[in-house]
């Protein structure tokens, strides 16, 4: 698995090498290249100025309209060059007017506008009449008017004598600052309607992508239809016309719906109030046109102030609401991209405004920061979006790394062996050189610990023990319980000095480059710390989420192990008193007892528990039976005393000597007349050995039965 992580680190240093190479071998030939030279279209020149009226006045063509000149109708001539060439035209565009061009007084070319779906109007259109060398230093004059009754004004501008392929050439190098940018919102819109796709559970994305895509296309679309671009490589003037007049009521609708998801709550109520502007606003300027006989091109002004200013007035609703509810709930919003966004936009918008008062010249080239702007705001949501995509991403990864760690944890039954395939795993996953946990008793010493480490490491596991003390882990523990951190990351002993000098020494002697660890709880007890030294650079960002989960499953292993103690405690020994009991007994009578040496034999039996039980209770009794045990742990240690039954104790004695047992055993019976144990005690010696402990038991008990008996007589 290693070899695997090595591979794709090396892949994608070897991928960001290459984009780089990429970018300047590209950069490097757009600017050392004639990609932007204008050699080419440097014999063009102008066919503006000098045209004249019938009275003789002087204009510039493309600064007249239609408004110019009463009955909207303009008549201009001037004289074609004197030196003209095969294959060239007079080129023009012209806006919402109907155009005659006459040579001598013949009419050469005419240009009429058809009704379209949007009315009379059709925006832009390029138009190229036919000349020949035989012309040269005639007579041109241009006749221009308003479409229909639609008072709208109407004019000609762009003239050049040049051929139709140049003139195409110089409009695109003129509007390439524009269409780039319009291309680029496209492109981004297409771009996240993409990276919605391959969202795969959508509830969790960080907003609406799918409707800003939407949203953004829509902009793209009218921001390429604006440029006349793509009307002049078309020629479909009343298409494209018709698409950008309808495409901007229904930018409104997605762009709100992605405006409130960022918002907490998401009320559907603003999403249907847009639907409600957007499809109203479409709808009133289709009813006007065809029932009102209404031009769309004296409507879509008002319409679309409208439907922005009151999509606006929704956003600010949904921005407000959203920023109290916040606040009230303790929560933060997620406006901040955005409104780093719309910022910007706003500011493309009012530079363009201030440029177009202060030029005064209103034509297809008005627009180039607004659009610059959208190109901006796009990137921003989209860096928000990588942004929580790379988030999303590690979160997916974590969950899979846990989820991994938990089936390597869990395929053994044995806790400690699950703790120790836990480290193996996270060390090697993390590419790490050693993993560790330890454990910490109610004492603050470290009761015990479990590493995994490199091969050709040796183990520190002694030097956590040396280098620990009490008030060393219970500084670390205080630290831990008093902060909500889970995780510490060390990269720096100097750092810790001060705070650790246990991790300090230990981070030192080993020359470890990184440590992090984190406090395993249990019921908000630090029990222990789980460890990780020598991260790889490229795991070590993604160690905190991981570290936050991974010590609580440390600790259930812990407890289960603790658990399985108790069991396999309370199964040989007394739950009353905690000494061994007859299962105990009988395992170590078969197994460990060494018959062929010298030992003694105790028995001690409580005089009439039952009766006590019956005449004083049970809490007397029990403090009895506890007495009595305490007692025969004091004289022979706690290993080697057993509870056979209710009222019977036995122990062994491994003196040397007879006289030193038989001691034990007087000392055994005035520790239990002190104790107010009234019990019967008997022991036997064997000095070799024996061969058969049955027997040794019979005779211990015959002994036993001659005090009682002694007992019964005194009384």
């Amino acid at each position: 698995m290693q070899d695997n992580n090595k591979q794709l680190s090396i892949t994608r240093r070897l991928n960001i090498v290459f984009l780089i190479l990429v970018v300047v071998l590209f950069g490097f030939t757009l600017f050392f290249s004639d990609a932007f030279s204008n050699g080419h279209l440097q014999g063009m020149s102008s066919f503006d100025e000098a045209w004249k009226d019938e009275a003789g006045n002087t204009y510039n063509l493309s600064e007249v309209t239609t408004n110019d000149f009463e009955g909207g109708k303009v008549i201009l001539s001037r004289q074609l060059p004197y030196y003209l060439f095969d294959g060239e035209c007079i080129c023009f565009e012209s806006k919402n007017v109907n155009a005659k061009v006459y040579l001598n007084q013949r009419r050469i070319y005419e240009f009429v506008s058809s009704e379209n779906m949007t009315g009379e109007g059709y925006g832009v259109a390029f138009h190229k009449v036919g000349i020949s060398r035989q012309d040269a230093g005639e007579k041109i004059t241009i006749e221009y008017s308003t479409i229909g009754n639609s008072g709208m004004a109407g004019r000609i501008f762009r003239v050049y004598i040049v051929t139709p392929a140049d003139y195409i050439r110089w409009f695109i190098n003129d509007k390439a600052i524009l269409v780039a940018s319009s291309v680029m919102i496209l492109f981004f819109g297409l771009l996240l309607l993409i990276l919605w796709l391959g969202i795969p559970d959508k509830k969790r994305q960080p907003f609406d992508v799918f409707s800003l895509g939407v949203a953004s296309l829509f902009m793209g679309i009218w921001c390429l239809v604006n440029t006349n671009v793509i009307q002049i490589l078309t020629e479909k003037y009343y298409f494209w016309h018709t698409v950008g007049t309808l495409i901007i009521p229904l930018i409104g609708f997605p762009f709100v719906v992605f405006y409130n998801s960022l918002s907490k709550r998401k009320k559907s109520i603003y999403n249907i109030m847009a639907f409600v502007v957007s499809v109203g606003v479409e709808l009133t300027m289709i009813l006007l046109r065809y029932v009102a006989n209404k031009d769309m091109i004296n409507l879509v002004a008002i319409c679309s102030i409208f439907m922005f200013a009151s999509d606006v007035v929704i956003m600010m609703i949904i921005y407000i609401e959203n920023h109290y509810y916040c606040k009230k709930m303790g929560l933060q919003d997620e406006f901040k991209a955005l409104n780093i966004g719309m910022a910007v936009l706003a500011i493309s918008v009012i530079i363009d405004v201030v440029l177009w008062k202060i030029s005064n010249v209103y034509d297809d080239t008005y627009g180039v920061c607004m659009r610059f702007g959208l190109v901006l705001f796009t990137i921003i949501m989209i860096i928000q979006f990588v942004s929580w995509w790379t988030k999303d991403q590690s979160a997916m990864d974590r969950d899979r790394f846990i989820n991994r760690s938990l089936q390597f944890a869990v395929a053994s039954k044995n806790p400690i062996e699950s703790i120790k395939l836990l480290l193996e795993y996270l060390g090697k996953e993390l590419e790490a050189k050693r993993s560790y946990i330890f454990e910490i008793d109610d004492n603050n010493k470290i009761r015990d610990m479990h590493e995994w480490f490199m091969d050709g490491l040796a183990p520190i596991s002694q030097e956590f023990y040396d280098a620990s003390n009490e008030k060393e882990i219970a500084k670390i523990k205080e630290i831990a319980s008093s902060t909500d951190k889970s995780c510490f990351v060390v990269t720096d002993p100097e750092t810790v000095k001060d705070i650790s000098t246990f991790t300090y020494q230990i981070m030192t002697n080993q020359k470890l480059s990184n440590v992090v660890f984190s406090p395993i709880k249990s019921a908000d007890n630090v029990i222990g710390f789980a460890g990780i030294t020598d991260i790889s650079p490229e795991k070590i960002s993604g160690v905190y989420e991981i570290m936050k989960v991974l010590p609580y499953f440390f600790s259930q292993f812990i407890n289960q192990r603790k658990e399985q103690e108790r069991i396999i405690y309370y199964s040989y020994h007394d739950f009353l008193t905690g000494a061994k009991n007859r299962v105990a007994f009988k395992e170590f009578v078969s197994e460990k007892l060494d018959m062929s040496q010298a030992f003694g034999y105790v028995i001690c039996e409580i005089d009439d528990l039952k009766e006590i039980n019956t005449k004083l209770g049970h809490d007397v009794g029990d403090e009895t039976v506890k007495n009595t045990v305490k007692s025969m742990n004091d004289v022979f240690g706690e290993d080697n005393v057993y509870r056979l039954s209710g009222e019977t104790f036995v122990a062994f004695g491994f003196e040397n000597d007879e006289t030193y047992f038989d001691n034990d055993v007087l000392m055994l019976k005035r520790l239990l007349v002190d104790a107010g144990s009234l019990c019967l005690v008997a022991g036997a010696f064997c000095s070799n050995g024996t061969s058969d402990l049955d027997i040794v038991i019979s005779h211990v008990y015959e002994l036993l039965d001659k005090e009682k008996q002694e007992k019964a007589l005194g009384e």
